[in-house]
């Protein structure tokens, strides 16, 4: 079998302005509440409702430096949902929890290796299913906070010690429930907002930000920063920088504005507006100075278009210290050759899945340095 490889040696390129472009579609065709994990730098979304109003368990994997899309692997049979829980954690995938369009709540628990492009059964949550939910991952602990089922909104949280492989159950939250809202972890500190809580006919909204702290496992009131009572939104975590967008207002409206939050400092920026129709129920990443934008639903159309945002003025992909390549097969070695001072980055190689293959620091400046190609089957 060929292999393809890539070589990303801190790449950018220069954008000229903050403008919102249309890029590849999603393959998956038109779809909303899907989810997303990332794993070396490439976006795996997946799940969602189509238009077709059934549930899907499709997979893709989109790649920031080509912008294209490759399918992966989906979902078990069965398992097809939307309203899933998606992170990445130790270079693999997962989801948890969703909701299929009969209305069934899971609370399987799976796993994706990009080594092998296969799912895989984790311990399943011991608790009823619930979809909607918010998640964080904070050192080698993952949070599954609230959601919703056949009981109503939830106020629980449970713990995945990924050191003990098992599940937790910790201290509910202070307050009546939350589907729908987003968390973020930073610092070891999670972040909790938007949403919609267990009132009476569950139309109340989370009209706080709450910080959760996991060494006291205890949420207090939290005013550094402030979203606004929505859900439906689509949410990214680069680095410290939080990236919030759209989502439906407590006056239904649906919202098209783009916040970064600096997590260091909470220093909050309104970006470019969205100028494209408003939409929810989208799936939000960001890679290398971009933010991404997938899927979604306006109104009552369901969309396969994906958009992107630069938010730095050097985003992007260009090779910023130019090298040579070249292969050695009789000796199965791959020459690279720098030609500028790499200031003791790595060099990554890295197939159209996302898995990384090889690494090395380049610990000295103007170095031809070498990797032995390893036989790759997938």
């Amino acid at each position: 079998m060929r292999i393809v490889l890539l070589v990303l040696l801190n790449i950018s390129i220069y954008a000229s302005a903050q403008s919102w472009q249309q890029i590849a579609a999603f393959p998956g065709g038109a779809q909303d509440d899907g989810a997303q994990f990332t794993i070396n730098d490439i976006h795996y979304c997946g799940t969602g409702r189509a238009s077709d109003f059934s549930c899907t368990g499709d997979f893709y994997a989109f790649d920031p430096a080509s912008s294209s899309w490759m399918a992966i692997a989906p979902l078990p049979q069965w398992q097809e949902r939307q309203y899933t829980s998606a992170f990445s954690y130790d270079g693999n995938g997962f989801v948890v929890g969703g909701e299929n369009c009969l209305g069934n709540y899971f609370n399987t628990f799976l796993k994706y290796s990009p080594l092998t492009n296969s799912w895989t059964s984790m311990p399943d949550l011991p608790a009823p299913g619930r979809a909607g939910c918010q998640h964080l991952v904070i050192g080698s602990d993952f949070y599954l906070i609230g959601g919703r089922n056949n009981s109503g909104i939830l106020n629980e949280v449970w713990c995945f010690h990924f050191n003990t492989n098992s599940w937790e159950q910790l201290n509910d939250l202070p307050f009546s429930g939350c589907w729908r809202g987003l968390a973020a972890a930073h610092n070891n500190l999670g972040y909790l907002f938007g949403g919609r809580t267990n009132d009476s006919n569950q139309t109340g909204w989370n009209t706080n930000t709450w910080q959760y702290d996991p060494q006291t496992d205890t949420w207090t009131t939290f005013t550094a920063f402030e979203v606004g009572q929505r859900m439906y939104q689509s949410m990214a975590l680069q680095d410290s920088l939080l990236f919030v967008f759209g989502g439906v207002d407590q006056n239904d409206q649906t919202q098209i504005e783009l916040v970064k939050i600096n997590l260091n400092n909470f220093q909050t920026d309104t970006l470019t507006p969205f100028d494209a129709s408003p939409r929810k129920g989208c799936i939000g990443f960001a890679s290398y100075g971009y933010y991404y934008l997938s899927t979604g639903i306006s109104g009552n159309e369901r969309l396969d278009e994906t958009w992107r945002l630069a938010y730095l003025s050097n985003a992007g992909f260009a090779p910023k210290n130019p090298f040579d390549i070249g292969v050695n097969f009789e000796n199965n070695e791959l020459l690279v050759t720098l030609q500028q001072p790499m200031n003791e980055e790595n060099a990554r190689i890295i197939d159209l899945q996302g898995r990384e293959m090889l690494s090395q620091k380049c610990t000295q400046k103007y170095l031809s340095f070498e990797f032995v190609l390893l036989s790759y089957y997938s």
